[in-house]
């Protein structure tokens, strides 16, 4: 059967799904490959789809004062 190793996780996720191994009485091993699963099985998002999304999340942030933005690109510079 073939394996994968991942290496550099950060603790905190490291710890994040050891919980929800635990919480799904599952090993670590098999909670990850639940959730390779669970990703493979979504079907892939249109072009439109993505770019409706990335509309929704862009209109949630606040506007941008670009003069602000110019002062403090420009602040300590000679």
């Amino acid at each position: 059967m073939p394996s994968i190793t991942i290496k550099g996780i950060f603790p905190t996720l490291h710890e994040r799904i050891k919980g929800i191994a635990r919480r799904h009485h599952r090993s670590l091993r098999n909670e990850v490959i639940a959730c390779f699963e669970r990703y493979a099985e979504q079907p892939p998002r249109s072009k439109a789809e993505m770019t409706a999304e990335a509309a929704r999340l862009r209109d949630k942030l606040p506007p941008v004062d670009h003069d602000l933005v110019d002062r403090y690109k420009r602040s300590g510079r000679p």
